[in-house]
């Protein structure tokens, strides 16, 4: 049987600034299993990892427009 190794997960947030203008903020995460660890939990460490990345880019990119 197969064992999961490595989780990856991705966030990309586009927000429409009007004008015909957008800004996407992208963020990823690559997270490794350690043996015994469940894969699900590793998961949503990961996920919510990826989304305070976007959080912040978000708010670094509120100085700029």
């Amino acid at each position: 049987m197969s064992q999961v190794k490595e989780i990856t997960v991705g966030f990309t947030y586009t927000k429409n600034l009007g004008n015909y203008e957008s800004l996407k903020v992208d963020a990823g995460v690559v997270m490794t299993v350690e043996p015994g660890e469940d894969p699900a939990a590793v998961y949503d460490r990961a996920w919510e990892s990826a989304k305070k990345q976007i959080k912040r880019g978000l708010e670094t990119a509120k100085g700029g427009f």
